[in-house]
C-alpha cells in the first residue's frame, strides 16, 4: 500500500497515499450525516457539504505537497461536518419523518 523508503518518490506517494486513506475514511461520517440533514434542511446541508468537499480538496492538496503539516489548512471542512451534526441533531430533536425512516429501516 505504502511505497518503499528506496523508491524515489516514496515521501511523495506516501503523502497522497495517506491522504487518500483519511479521505475514504472520513466519507462515511460526512454521508451519514449530510442525508438526514439534506432532507431536513436541504440548503444549508448542501452549503456544508461544499465547505466539507473543499475542505478535502485543501486538506489533499497540503497533505499531497510532501509536508504533512500542510494538511491542517484543509481543518475548516470540520466546522462544515459540525453544521451537519447540529442539522441531523435539530431533525430527529424535532419528530422530522426523516428521522422516523432511519428508525424503522435500521431495525
Amino acid at each position: 500500500m505504502y511505497a518503499e523508503k528506496s523508491e524515489k518518490n516514496a515521501k511523495a506517494f506516501n503523502c497522497v497515499q495517506r491522504g487518500h486513506q483519511n479521505i475514504v475514511e472520513n466519507i462515511p461520517s460526512f454521508v451519514g450525516l449530510f442525508f438526514p440533514s439534506a432532507l431536513y434542511r436541504p440548503q444549508v446541508a448542501t452549503a456544508a457539504g461544499l465547505v466539507r468537499i473543499l475542505g478535502f480538496v485543501v486538506y489533499m492538496r497540503g497533505y499531497s505537497s510532501g509536508d504533512p503539516q500542510k494538511r491542517m489548512q484543509g481543518a475548516f471542512g470540520h466546522f462544515a461536518l459540525l453544521v451537519n451534526v447540529g442539522l441531523s441533531v435539530e431533525a430527529a430533536h424535532a419528530g422530522h419523518p426523516v428521522v422516523e425512516v432511519i428508525r424503522v429501516s435500521a431495525t
